[in-house]
C-alpha cells in the first residue's frame, strides 16, 4: 500500500511531513518564505526539476547559482529562452554552441550572419520572455511522439540522435507553445533567470551568464576560438556533425577511416608546431602546460618524435624535480602541504638552471626524493649541444616567473587541452571539463589505484589550481594544441560507465556520477582495436606505446 505521507529532511536538519505526491517546490515553500534564488533541487542525491513529486521519504537540498549544478541549470534554461527568442523572431534556425569562455557560451547561427541589430532584437525578445515569467513544463514523451515534434521544428540533430537510443521515451520542455530538450534540468519559470547578456562576438554571439557570485563575468577575447574554428572544419572532413552521425558509423562498423583521419589531424598539428619552432631558429626551451588530463604526457612524447625527425635532440626536464624542500613547502588553508601552488617550486633554482643551460653552461640537475622530501644531486649533469632542445611539461610551465631570466626569443610556449567536443546537439555542448574528468578517472583507477570517489574528491582542488595557475597565461602562448578526439566519448563509455556505477547512492558525488553516466548513455560503445598504439587516448585507456 502506498504511503499517505512522506518525510522530507533538509541539509540544515529541518524536517517536515507532507502528503504523498507533493511537489518538491511546494514542500520547500512551507519552510522558506522566498524561493526565487532556488533553481532546482537535489532529491535523494539526484538533481530534480522543481515540480518533481515526492513519493518516498527524501533528503532535499537547494540548487543555486553558486554551485556547478546551479550553473548547468541556469545555462540550459537560458538556452531555452534563447531558442524561444530566435524561433519567435526568425522561425526555426539551427544554432551551434561551440565553446565556453569564462563560463560564457559562444554560439553561431550557420544560416544567418548575426548583425549587431539581430543580436539586440534577440536580447530584447529574451528579456521579454523572462519578464513574462512564463511557466516551463517538463513532459515525458515516447520517442515516436518526440520525433514528430522535432520533425515539425525541422530539428534533424535531435531526430538523428534519438534514432539509435534504446530508451522508449524522452523528456521535453514546453513553454509558450515551443518545445525542446536540453539534456538536463531547467527552471520551472523564466522569471527565475535574473541576469544575462548577449553581445556580438567573433562570427556569432556570446551568451553571458552569472558567475558563482551571481554577477556577470567579465568578457575577454580568447585565442581558444581559433582552435574551435579549426575543429569545426575538421568535423566537416570527418562527416561527423553530431552524436547521431557518430553512432551511425559505430552501428555500421564504419569507424576505421574516422580514427585514421582523427589521428592524422593531431599529427599534422604537431608537424606544424615543429615547423614553427624551426622557423624561429633560436628556440632552446619548449614549455608545455594544460589542465589535468589534457594529454600533456603523450603530446610531449609525440612532439619529441617529430623534433628528432627534423634533427633536434629533445631533452625532457621534469618540473617535479624542482620542488622546494618539504620543510619549506607552503601550506594550504586546510593546513596540509600545497603542492599545486607555484610557490611550492624552487623558482630561483629553476630560473637559474634554465638560463645557464641556454647560455651553454653545464649544470647538475636535481632529482627530488618524494619519500624524504628533499632534492638530491647524483652527478647528473647537462650541457646543451647545438641541436639540443629542452622540453618542460607541467602545470606551471607557462608562468613567466619560472623563466623570467630566459630571453623570449629562446622560449616556445604551448597550451594543450581538449577544447572542443562532439555536441549532443546545437544547443548542448559537452563540457571539456567532463571529458578531462572521465580521462582522469579511467587512468587513475587503472594506474594509481584511486577509487572513483577519490578522483571526485581531488577534482575540485585540481580545477581551482587550473583557474589560478594555467588559464591566466593562456593568451600569451605561441600555439594551442586541441587534444580533443571526436570519437572519444564512445570509447570512454566502455571504460567509464562501470566505474561510475561504483559510486554509492549515499556518496556526495553520486549526482555527478549519475549525470556523467547519463551523458555517456547517448553514445554507442566503440571497439578499440583499431585505435593506434601512439594515439593520445591510449594515455588514458592503456595499451599505448608511450609512457603514461
Amino acid at each position: 500500500m502506498l504511503k499517505e505521507k512522506v518525510i522530507v529532511n533538509f541539509d540544515d536538519g529541518r524536517e517536515i511531513c507532507v502528503p504523498y505526491g507533493t511537489r518538491v517546490i511546494d514542500a520547500v515553500s512551507m519552510i522558506e518564505d522566498n524561493t526565487d534564488d532556488i533553481l532546482a533541487f537535489v532529491v535523494n542525491s539526484e538533481v530534480k526539476f522543481q515540480k518533481y513529486e515526492l513519493i518516498r521519504d527524501s533528503k532535499v537540498s537547494f540548487v543555486k547559482i553558486n554551485s556547478d549544478d546551479g550553473y548547468r541549470v541556469y545555462s540550459k534554461s537560458m538556452k531555452m529562452v534563447l531558442y524561444m527568442a530566435i524561433t519567435k523572431l526568425f522561425g526555426y534556425q539551427k544554432v551551434d554552441f561551440q565553446a565556453t569562455i569564462n563560463r560564457n557560451q559562444y554560439f553561431i547561427v550557420p544560416s544567418m550572419d548575426l548583425t549587431d541589430e539581430n543580436i539586440k532584437e534577440i536580447k530584447t525578445q529574451m528579456q521579454n520572455i523572462i519578464d513574462a515569467n512564463l511557466e516551463i513544463e517538463k513532459k515525458a514523451l515516447s520517442v515516436d511522439e518526440a520525433t514528430e515534434y522535432y520533425k515539425l521544428s525541422k530539428d534533424e540533430d535531435k531526430i538523428e540522435n534519438m534514432a539509435n537510443r534504446l530508451k522508449s521515451y524522452t523528456n521535453m520542455y514546453f513553454c509558450d507553445g515551443l518545445y525542446n530538450n536540453f539534456y538536463g534540468v531547467l527552471v520551472p519559470r523564466t522569471g527565475l533567470l535574473k541576469k544575462f547578456d548577449l553581445i556580438p562576438y567573433r562570427n556569432g554571439a556570446l551568451l553571458v551568464l552569472p558567475d558563482k557570485n551571481g554577477e556577470l563575468a567579465q568578457v575577454k577575447s580568447s585565442r581558444l576560438i581559433d582552435a574551435v574554428d579549426e575543429f569545426y572544419k575538421f568535423k566537416d572532413i570527418l562527416n561527423v556533425q553530431n552524436i547521431g552521425a557518430l553512432n551511425n558509423k559505430i552501428l555500421n562498423n564504419n569507424t576505421l577511416d574516422m580514427i585514421q583521419v582523427s589521428e592524422a589531424i593531431h599529427q599534422r598539428k604537431i608537424v606544424e608546431i615543429v615547423q614553427d619552432i624551426e622557423k624561429k631558429k633560436d628556440i632552446k626551451l619548449i614549455l608545455i602546460a594544460g589542465p589535468s588530463s589534457s594529454g600533456k604526457t603523450t603530446f610531449a612524447q609525440q612532439l619529441g618524435v617529430q623534433l628528432r625527425l627534423t634533427g633536434y635532440n629533445p631533452i625532457t626536464i621534469s618540473m617535479d624535480n624542482y620542488f622546494k624542500e618539504r620543510k619549506d613547502t607552503p601550506l594550504g588553508e586546510d593546513g596540509k602541504y600545497n603542492f599545486e601552488t607555484v610557490d611550492a617550486l624552487d623558482i630561483d633554482l629553476f630560473n637559474s638552471q634554465m638560463n645557464s643551460l641556454i647560455k651553454g653552461e653545464t649544470v647538475e640537475l636535481p632529482e627530488f626524493d618524494f619519500i624524504v622530501g628533499t632534492k638530491r644531486y647524483n652527478g647528473k649533469t647537462l650541457t646543451l649541444k647545438p641541436k639540443d632542445i629542452l622540453v618542460v611539461e607541467g602545470i606551471h610551465a607557462l608562468n613567466p616567473i619560472l623563466t623570467e631570466f630566459t630571453p623570449a626569443k629562446n622560449k616556445y610556449k604551448i597550451y594543450i587541452a581538449p577544447i572542443t567536443t562532439l555536441n549532443l546537439d546545437g544547443y548542448t555542448k559537452v563540457s571539456s571539463s567532463d571529458t578531462r574528468f572521465l580521462r582522469r578517472m579511467v587512468r587513475d583507477f587503472a594506474t594509481r589505484g584511486h577509487s572513483i570517489d577519490r578522483t571526485f574528491e581531488l577534482w575540485q582542488n585540481v580545477r581551482a589550481g587550473e583557474e589560478k595557475y594555467i588559464y591566466p597565461f593562456l593568451e600569451d602562448v605561441d600555439t594551442i594544441f586541441n587534444s580533443s578526439i571526436i570519437y572519444e566519448p564512445a570509447v570512454m563509455k566502455t571504460f567509464a560507465q562501470p566505474l561510475l556505477l561504483q559510486v554509492d547512492k549515499s556518496s556526495i558525488y553520486y549526482p555527478e556520477a549519475r549525470r556523467l553516466y547519463e551523458y555517456l548513455n547517448n553514445f554507442l560503445p566503440m571497439e578499440t582495436s583499431n585505435i593506434p598504439i601512439d594515439s593520445l587516448i591510449r594515455e588514458f585507456i592503456g595499451n599505448g606505446c608511450f609512457n603514461r
